[in-house]
């Protein structure tokens, strides 16, 4: 169960039934919290948990969110061709060939 300051991060979904190391919780708290959430989330679960976290879900992070916690846990890896949210909106889904 989450306490209600993650509300605004997940507010559509049902805080009673998620925790801490829920794959959306993670996702929503890295590419969106405040840093008095994301200090309060790294706290609870210890660095190297959250670490660990982060990196099962960097795939899900935006490119400037994903660089962010990469200095903050050192992690050196980077993400190749990673779009940002706004090329990710403004990017056709369909081509169509007229040859």
């Amino acid at each position: 169960m989450l306490p209600k300051k993650f509300k605004p991060i997940l507010w559509e979904y049902n805080l009673e039934k998620l925790n801490l190391e829920s794959d959306i919780v993670v996702e929503r708290l890295l590419n969106f919290a405040d840093k008095d959430l994301t200090d309060y989330w790294i706290k609870k679960l210890g660095k190297q948990k959250a670490k660990e976290l982060f990196i099962k879900n960097a795939s899900k992070l935006n490119k400037k969110s994903y660089n962010y916690w990469s200095i903050i846990f050192d992690y050196k890896p980077k993400l190749q061709n990673k779009q940002s949210i706004y090329e990710q909106f403004n990017t056709a889904i369909f081509q169509r060939s007229f040859g």
